[in-house]
């Protein structure tokens, strides 16, 4: 059920170890007078009471009484704001390790976790995991199971036979009950990973809902949810019936203890060894077991709900970083070279191969083929964002392994198919991860890619915040700022990926112009559908079947009259 290994690794996951422990403590020290008190109460009337020892009597209840303010002024009140303060740090610790994981994983490995999850595990799991010692370890064995092992030693004082007799009971119980907690506990296990399922499903049907709308897909994911959901909800009632079933059975037969105690313990007061008031004691500790280890019931299966989502977070912090052992300096990009490059995402189905091209610079490369042919997969290489699969890449004449990360990607400007705006003003987005970028630089490439007459007419101008979902802007004025965030950082390398494909002519016209000025001295690589957009490159290669099977200018394609021609005539 529970990893020994795991949870020392989830309790050493944050900083606050020792004020667990120490909140433990804590809890033991309030709750254990609780419990011996019933027995100090029960010896009182038993000794004191009926020798008329009226001020011992009155002694003890004042303790009692000064231990009850004690406790509801000191122990809840700190307590419960101790508990609360390790709880909610202990989410921002977890939250910010997974995030910093999730910075730093490999794109490969994100791949194959659905955003959802990852949203998912960044949020409502990291304070679910926050909570599994804090409040549910703290309470299953801080208070629970003491409370039991307490109660059954002062039982053993009260009448020795009688507790051996009621735990022989309670531990044959719970040894017949356990097919019903492992099942329970599958239950559980099941609903858990489905309640993922469903936050992943749902998360990516509200990102893409323009798409959902256009493609008339409403109802289909409206099914698909209430499937999930209904799912969901009969695992739920199996769940309670099994948790349903074992909490009756359980005290059914944990009501045999009582009846133990009333024959045993009426007997001894028949032949005169025993006393009423002891019976009586040991009942109302049999009634506090039995309403601890339903508890513990209760505590396990939220346990369980915390210790899932923590493997979670785990399975973000194992997750394969991006290796960055170099050790050099990149300060210019002048070459890039590669050599025998071989390519595949799963180690089965190759993408690219035996791939050699060598661009000194400036350059303009185009990148042509049919989709899934391996364009885009070629030039997120660049950037490092997968490894090789075999073959080597030199920039500079030197294997860009060599180079620190951080310095091989500042010398490289990606504008993606998709524009990237995030949720500021425009001219933060328009900066957004640059250094010594001035507005006057800013209001320049915008008005070179006529931007900037747009965002002047806007309520407050550059200082207007967007989103992507927002209409202030087109898709083709945000496709304009992403590219003009790229040409902002003047890397030696630009990367276009198809960025004028869904874009108007006015917009498409305004990119061109920009690069004959903009991509001057760089190396540039464009992935284009659009044929005629790149007819100015200095190199154009065309990709078929993991290879490069042609390359050269324009015309040079053109007279060769092979694959590229034949796709640029039927354009």
């Amino acid at each position: 059920m529970f990893n020994k290994q795991k949870l020392n690794e989830m309790f050493n996951f944050t900083t606050n170890k020792t004020k667990t422990i120490q909140r433990m403590l804590f809890e033991f020290l309030q709750i254990t007078p609780v419990i011996v008190y019933q027995f100090v109460l029960s010896k009182n009337i038993d000794n004191y009471i009926p020798h008329n020892n009226v001020r011992l009597s009155i002694i003890i209840c004042l303790i009692y009484v000064l231990y009850i303010w004690i406790r509801i002024v000191l122990f809840n009140y700190y307590l419960e704001k101790q508990r609360s303060i390790i709880c909610y740090d202990n989410d921002r610790q977890i939250k910010n390790k997974v995030f910093k994981n999730i910075q730093k994983a490999k794109i490969s490995e994100l791949d194959k976790i659905q955003v959802g999850t990852l949203f998912s595990i960044s949020t409502s799991q990291s304070f679910d995991a926050a909570r599994l010692f804090i409040w549910n370890f703290l309470g299953l064995f801080a208070y629970r199971i003491k409370s039991i092992l307490i109660t059954f030693i002062i039982m053993l004082f009260i009448s020795w036979k009688i507790a051996l007799v009621i735990l022989l009971i309670f531990t044959i119980s719970y040894i017949v009950l356990i097919p019903f907690y492992n099942k329970s506990m599958k239950n559980f296990k099941k609903i858990h990973l489905m309640i993922i399922d469903l936050q992943g499903k749902v998360n990516e049907y509200i990102d893409s809902f323009s798409t959902n709308k256009t493609l008339r897909l409403e109802e289909i994911n409206i099914e698909d949810i209430r499937e999930m959901l209904n799912k969901s909800k009969n695992e739920l009632i199996k769940s309670s019936k099994t948790i349903g079933l074992h909490t009756s059975i359980f005290s059914l037969l944990t009501f045999n203890a009582t009846i133990v105690t009333l024959i045993i313990g009426g007997n001894q007061i028949l032949l005169g060894i025993g006393l009423a008031s002891s019976i009586l004691l040991m009942l109302d500790y049999i009634n506090d077991i039995n309403g601890h280890m339903k508890g513990v019931l209760d505590h396990i299966h939220e346990a369980m709900n915390k210790y899932s989502a923590f493997l979670n977070v785990l399975s973000i912090r194992n997750i394969e970083k991006e290796e960055d052992n170099g050790l050099l300096c990149l300060n210019k990009i002048t070459s890039i070279e590669f050599n025998n490059v071989k390519m595949s995402y799963n180690e089965k189905d190759t993408i690219l191969e035996n791939i050699n091209l060598k661009i000194n610079k400036p350059m303009k490369v185009a990148i042509v083929g049919k989709s899934g042919s391996g364009k885009t997969t070629l030039i997120n290489l660049i950037p490092r964002f997968y490894d090789l699969t075999d073959g080597n890449i030199f920039i500079n004449g030197v294997d860009y392994k060599e180079y620190k990360l951080n310095e091989l990607r500042k010398n490289i400007s990606y504008v993606f198919q998709e524009p990237v705006i995030l949720n500021m003003s425009i001219k933060e987005n328009l900066n957004y991860g640059l250094e010594n970028i001035s507005f006057e630089e800013i209001r320049k490439i915008c008005i070179k890619l006529g931007l900037d007459n747009k965002i002047m007419s806007l309520p407050n101008k550059y200082d207007t915040i967007i989103n992507s979902k927002t209409d202030l802007l087109s898709f083709g004025e945000k496709q304009l700022l992403s590219y003009a965030r790229a040409i902002l950082k003047n890397g030696d390398i630009v990367i276009l990926d198809e960025v004028t494909s869904n874009l108007d002519l006015e917009f498409e016209q305004n990119i061109l112009s920009a690069n004959k000025e903009l991509l001057k001295g760089k190396i540039s690589f464009i992935i284009a559908h659009r044929l005629n957009t790149i007819k100015d490159a200095d190199l154009i290669i065309f990709i078929e079947n993991k290879h490069i099977i042609e390359a050269g200018t324009h015309e040079e394609l053109l007279k060769l009259n092979g694959k590229y021609s034949k796709l640029f005539l039927t354009k």
